[in-house]
């Protein structure tokens, strides 16, 4: 019997790779951020947080308080100096992709989801990588970089990912709210995403790197007038 060969494998590879570190393969939408089944998201969709720490699963808390209005992707400590893509959810055109208070950096796209017109909220992305306004990404394709940690671009904030939904075609670009019923006009990203993009639920997480603005931008550098409501 003559031997079966696979003229295609080296063909499709890379395409392959792609998908299996977004989470494209099975069903629903990619995951945003590489390796999300096993990244710590301990400040999930809902959650009413405070500055105190008692009611804050982040370690150090930061400054927020309120309801969040979408779900937090966390780094390890080996991605504090590194690049960490971040990836589109969905195919639709990029809205908005620059500073905003809170964020640092944000990009918002249009998508439909299950049928649902939404916008897509990514913050506290890198400036210089992020995909500029008018472009229409597909589904996995890369969007930018998170900020690095503690900086303008980062809100000041830990380097993470916040990944927000909002339903229709208006952009809210809130990362808390100040009351539940407010929820209402989200979207929980794990309702949406498959299991294996919703990464790995702990009750709380310690931050890695400093918990000082010591490795600080100067804000000089950016034009920083664009503006936003509270993040995450």
């Amino acid at each position: 019997m003559r031997s079966t060969s696979f003229p295609y494998l080296a063909l499709y590879a890379p395409m392959l790779v792609g998908l299996l570190l977004t989470g494209c393969i099975g069903n629903g939408l990619p995951a945003p951020i590489s390796d999300a089944r096993t990244r710590p998201t301990a400040l999930l969709f809902g959650m009413y947080v405070t500055p105190d720490g008692e009611h804050n699963p982040i370690d150090p808390p930061e400054r927020f308080t309120g309801y969040h209005a979408g779900l937090d992707y966390e780094i390890r400590e080996s991605e504090l100096r590194t690049d960490v893509p971040v990836y589109a959810i969905c195919d639709g055109s990029v809205l908005y992709s620059g500073f905003a208070e809170g964020y640092g950096g944000l990009l918002v796209q249009r998508c439909m989801i299950e049928n649902e017109e939404v916008t897509v909220l990514y913050g506290h992305l890198a400036q210089e990588d992020m995909m500029p306004e008018g472009e229409t990404p597909k589904a996995g394709e890369q969007l930018g970089i998170l900020a690095a940690h503690r900086t303008l671009w980062s809100g000041w904030n830990r380097k993470h990912l916040h990944l927000g939904i909002h339903r229709g075609a208006d952009t809210d670009m809130r990362g808390y709210v100040e009351s539940a019923e407010e929820l209402e006009a989200f979207v929980n990203p794990a309702s949406v995403l498959p299991r294996s993009a919703t990464g790995r639920p702990v009750s709380t997480h310690r931050v890695v790197g400093p918990t000082t603005r010591d490795e600080a931008i100067p804000e000089e550098r950016f034009d920083t007038s664009s503006t936003s409501s509270v993040s995450s």
